[in-house]
């Protein structure tokens, strides 16, 4: 790998996996506390702006197409491969509270601000 493609290729590969891996454990602990919230009874409390603002852009990053609106296909392609079919059917059961198919931001931010 070193000598076809020098180490400054390797230190990139290198950075997008720890990143990746730093997303996916983010996702993981998101949904951890998601289900500890739950289970405590927990109720829904309003986020603050910096949260609001993290809510926004998890929500802008994920929607592709720019729509408002975050379907299954751009959930799955953000993940590239690593979500198990029942985690993102359970994703949308948990946020598409009008059963669409979609999840719109008002519905990502209320399921988000459980997580915290």
């Amino acid at each position: 790998w070193l000598k076809l493609f020098g180490s400054d290729a390797l230190i990139a590969v290198r950075r997008v996996a720890i990143e990746s891996r730093k997303t996916m454990y983010r996702r993981v602990l998101l949904s951890w506390s998601f289900v500890t919230a739950a289970l405590a009874g927990e109720a829904n409390t309003e986020p603050t702006a910096s949260q609001m603002a993290e809510y926004k852009q998890d929500f802008l990053d994920f929607d592709l197409n720019k729509d408002s609106q975050i379907d299954a296909q751009e959930v799955r392609s953000q993940f590239k491969g690593d979500l198990d079919p029942r985690e993102l059917h359970q994703f949308f059961i948990d946020c598409d509270k009008d059963n669409t198919g979609t999840v719109t931001l008002k519905e990502y931010v209320d399921y988000a601000s459980t997580l915290s």
